[in-house]
């Protein structure tokens, strides 16, 4: 089966990455995506590749988006999504130790 959804919607997703001292880079499983709206706030996770994704009404927007896991600085942005349209919010997040 294959189901549309409504066309006020839109769809957020992205991959959150982390990055390392020496500049590399992997993905987080298991990110915490927190996206807060003025009606309603989801907790996302990411998958073992890092990706996560949400579809909801465009009416929500601005979404106010938060990407975090332990040992890694977290991040906040604000992103708008457009009702139809798929909405790519991708992080990087540094290593939280200090780097030497």
């Amino acid at each position: 089966m294959n189901a549309s959804p409504p066309k006020t919607w839109g769809k957020i997703t992205g991959t959150v990455m982390g990055v390392n001292c020496d500049g590399t880079s992997a993905p987080i499983a298991g990110a915490t995506v927190q996206v807060d709206t003025w009606a309603a706030h989801y907790t996302l996770k990411t998958d073992k590749n890092g990706v996560y994704a949400l579809w909801l009404d465009h009416r929500n927007n601005p979404l106010q988006v938060i990407a975090a896991k332990d040992g890694w600085q977290p991040q906040t942005r604000q992103v708008k999504i457009k009702a139809g349209q798929v909405t790519t919010a991708d992080w990087k997040l540094a290593i939280a130790t200090p780097c030497h």
